[in-house]
């Protein structure tokens, strides 16, 4: 699999066993393990992801979030409460009520559907690209965000249905796989951000605060190879909300290659794993390189922080100016 694509120094890999469900220590009170995908559809005015997770006591739910201008105002948004889950059910046919995902464990494909009331979705993914590790990055996975996590961009066809309104796609789509220590309250703030063009780009970077520092880390593929990211340089625009409404971003990678990024947002969702945070997801279109694609960016926010700035008309001055 991903026989054209090569790696920019072999520490790059990912074993296949890390696509399927792992050990989890149920000593440690924040340990988890999550995989969301996420589907970007500017040009129905939607973006949809679904989001499946498990702690260590075995308890496992799921939740669907479609938001966008292409649904209205108000998101749909549909969650299974936790229950406990077979210890024995894995990753290859994962099922929660009216929710399945069956990957192949290998990196290549994951087939998922959802049912219920609010919204049915039946969709493929299948990755562009070879998975990249955080512990790949010489500092490791941060200890407050997992053991490790996986992040890959990859295609996404099939079928969703709001209402009456059935949707047959086929586009972009990204996933994450995490485990271990989840800690959302660690975090001061930061921009998740992933990006995809021609079929044969990807981008991804993770700009965080945690602990009194700031960390970098994501990749770039282009041209077939794939390579960390060193540097980011980065300006962005909100409205008197705080929401994105652009972001213009120069990546260097290992390799010593420079990538362009701009993305316009179109929608915004915000989800809320913890009450003390916020993540305000934006999707839209972008540009990589000069190549049409879509682009997605979460911001994480202290919750009354957050309400704060928003509560002082002298802030949402600010709006419209890079940051």
């Amino acid at each position: 699999m991903f026989e054209n694509a090569v790696l920019a120094r072999p520490e790059l890999s990912v074993e296949a066993k890390h696509d399927n469900r792992h050990k989890l220590d149920p000593s440690r009170p924040f340990d988890r393990e999550s995989i969301p995908i996420i589907v970007n559809l500017p040009e129905h005015g939607i973006a949809f992801f679904t989001y499946t997770w498990v702690n260590a006591q075995g308890e496992a739910g799921a939740a669907i979030a479609i938001f966008g201008p292409g649904v209205g105002p108000e998101p749909i948004q549909a969650r299974l409460p936790d229950r406990p889950v077979p210890d024995d059910m894995d990753f290859s046919d994962w099922r929660i009520d009216g929710f399945t995902m069956k990957q192949d464990l290998k990196w290549g494909r994951a087939e998922v559907t959802w049912d219920s009331p609010q919204a049915t979705f039946d969709f493929v993914f299948e990755g562009f690209h070879p998975p990249y590790a955080y512990s790949a990055n010489a500092e490791g996975c941060p200890l407050y965000c997992a053991d490790d996590r996986v992040e890959q961009s990859g295609r996404a066809k099939g079928t969703v249905r709001i209402g009456d309104r059935t949707i047959e796609f086929d586009g972009y789509g990204h996933r994450d796989h995490s485990w271990g220590t989840r800690d959302w309250v660690a975090f001061q703030n930061y921009r998740w951000c992933m990006a995809q063009a021609a079929d044969n780009t990807s981008v991804h970077f993770w700009h965080l605060h945690a602990l009194g520092s700031t960390k970098l880390l994501g990749y770039v593929f282009k041209d077939g190879v794939m390579a960390e990211v060193t540097d980011l340089d980065f300006s962005w625009t909100h409205d008197e909300a705080f929401l994105q409404r652009s972001l213009d971003a120069t990546l260097t990678d290992e390799k010593g290659r420079t990538t362009k990024l701009d993305i316009e947002f179109t929608g915004h969702y915000p989800l809320i794993p913890d009450p003390a945070v916020t993540l305000m997801e934006g999707n839209g279109r972008a540009v990589i390189d000069g190549k049409q694609g879509v682009g997605w960016v979460e911001i994480a926010w202290p919750t009354e922080y957050l309400e704060h700035i928003r509560s002082v008309p002298l802030y949402a001055q600010e709006a419209g100016k890079d940051q």
